[in-house]
Parts: structure tokens; sequence; C-alpha cells
């Protein structure tokens, strides 16, 4: 665990490094694209970007609202998700968020983290998703890199990504926690590589307790898909 120094020293650098990412309160794309962007990060979990980008296409071709998503079989939505992989999970979970959300939310994508994650297939990293881009609330989603960087900092400890999520939003002020998510995703993709990471240039080494991630990965990754 990261005392206060410790983090503001990160924060401090890292906000300098990437002064381009605002510490700003984004906008919020409140309702407009909450349910597509929704159905995107759901879509996008264990997959690449550019999969998941074909995934999304083919599927808002076909309907791109809850009450259009329930009306279309299983079987569709699996053809059209294919490329995202996991299509069996993941148009189950479609058709049931779809309906949760007419049944119990008006149609309507929640914008608390609580109803978020009541929805199937919903976790943790996908709620922070979509409270950080859609409703413009300072989250931070913890992906495989985020928590890479975390657990080489001594910041998390725990191998679980829920808990090292709950660990860097608590211990984030508000001072920061704009500009928090991709100061952090972005300085683990760049310089905390998951090979050969570049301590030497890196620029919050005196910060880091240069912990081993050599840790089999399902010890690590959320699990927010049903088997």
């Amino acid at each position: 665990m990261k005392n206060n120094k410790d983090i503001k020293f990160i924060y401090e650098k890292l906000s300098s490094l990437y002064p381009n990412y605002s510490n700003k309160k984004p906008e919020a794309k409140i309702y407009s694209k909450a349910y597509t962007s929704l159905i995107g990060v759901m879509l996008s979990a264990q997959s690449q970007d550019k999969r998941t980008a074909v995934a999304c296409r083919q599927l808002f071709a076909l309907a791109d609202s809850p009450d259009g998503m329930i009306k279309l079989s299983q079987e569709e939505i699996i053809e059209a998700i294919r490329p995202a992989g996991l299509f069996n999970a993941k148009s189950k979970n479609i058709l049931a968020t779809s309906k949760l959300l007419l049944e119990e939310f008006d149609g309507r994508v929640p914008n608390t983290q609580k109803e978020l994650m009541s929805l199937p297939g919903v976790g943790r990293k996908s709620s922070d998703i979509v409270m950080r881009f859609v409703f413009g609330e300072p989250h931070i989603a913890v992906d495989t890199h985020v928590f890479r960087m975390l657990w080489r900092l001594g910041w998390a400890d725990s191998l679980d990504e829920g808990k090292a999520s709950i660990t860097v939003n608590n211990t984030t002020t508000s001072k920061y926690k704009y500009g928090a998510h991709m100061w952090l995703i972005t300085h683990a993709k760049l310089l905390c590589k998951s090979r050969s990471p570049m301590c030497e240039e890196c620029v919050i080494r005196a910060a880091c307790d240069q912990r081993d991630i050599t840790v089999p990965k399902s010890k690590i990754r959320q699990k927010v898909l049903p088997k």
C-alpha cells in the first residue's frame, strides 16, 4: 500500500508527463449514447479493440436500444458479436441486461455503480469505465495494464483486480481523480510494459517497489462472465 506522500509524488509526476490528459471533469454523454456505450464495454471483455469495434458495428446495425435488442434472437446477436469472442456468454448477458433495463430502469442505463453492477455481465471494471466515460464521474478503471503497474508499485495488496480498483479509487484524492485514469493507463502501456518495463526511464521509479508481476493471469483477471 502506498502512503499519501508516494501517491502525491506519483500523480504529480504523471500529470506533468502527460499534460494532454485533462484533470477536469469530462463532458458526460448522458443517456444519448449510454446504452451503446454500456454494451460496447461488455463486448470489450477479453477482446482486442479492433474486434470489439467490428462486433459493435455489426450489432448496432441491428439494434441500438434495449427495446430493439430484446426483439433479436440470441442466435442473431451471436452472429453479430462473434468477432469479440465469448459470444455465447456475452449474447446471453446483452439480452438479460436489456430486459432488466426495461423492467427496472425505464430503459435507461443507471448512473450509480451499485446499480450498474446489478446488471448481468457488468463487473467492477466495466462499471468504472461507464461511470467515467459515460457519466463523467471520477472513477479509475483497473484493467490488466493498470493492475500490472499498481502491483509493481506496491499500491495493490491483492492479486484481484476488483480489490485493486477499490484501493486505488479510495486512496486517490479528489485533486487527481479526473486525470488519474488516463495517466495510469498511458504510463502502464508506454513504460510499465508487461515484458521489459522501462524502469530506467520511469519518472515514478523512486516510489516503486518493483515487485515481480509474474503471476498467473487467472489470478488477476476480474471475472464478470458466467461460466
